[in-house]
């Protein structure tokens, strides 16, 4: 940097300093006290904000509930609705009817017998003869 360049970097310098001297507070106002003590007070208020904050939204959660159990006995008698007849049929539930929906419902039972003259298939028990390799 040449001289010309240092002297107008000093003369920015100074400028900035000369602001912050007339517009800011002094060092000797902000560690008074009063200005401590009201650092802490603020605090303090900031603390106590954070833990209503906090605790009001747990409190809220844990507060105890009543019983969630429907009371249908009471509902019944408001609105004369038995709810044991009743029942609810989705508009979709026109989709879930496909064509041999009652072929999926039930399992078929297939007879199956040995013809005449032959025994039962019956599927000989493993034992490590039938298990093992030949040799070849």
């Amino acid at each position: 940097m040449n001289d010309r360049q240092d002297d107008d970097l000093r003369a920015a310098f100074k400028a900035l300093r000369r602001d912050a001297t007339t517009t800011g507070p002094s060092f000797a106002t902000l560690t008074s006290p009063t200005a401590m003590n009201a650092g802490r007070r603020r605090h303090r208020r900031r603390r106590i904000a954070l833990a209503v904050a906090v605790l009001l939204p747990v409190a809220f959660i844990l507060r105890p509930r009543p019983s969630s159990e429907p009371d249908f006995e009471r509902f019944m008698a408001l609105t004369g609705i038995d709810l044991a007849e009743v029942s609810w049929r989705a508009p979709s539930d026109v989709l879930l009817d496909v064509p041999g929906r009652n072929l999926l419902r039930r399992v078929p039972l297939i007879d199956i017998t040995a013809p005449p003259g032959f025994p039962d298939s019956v599927r000989q028990a493993d034992t490590n003869q039938t298990k093992r390799r030949t040799s070849s």
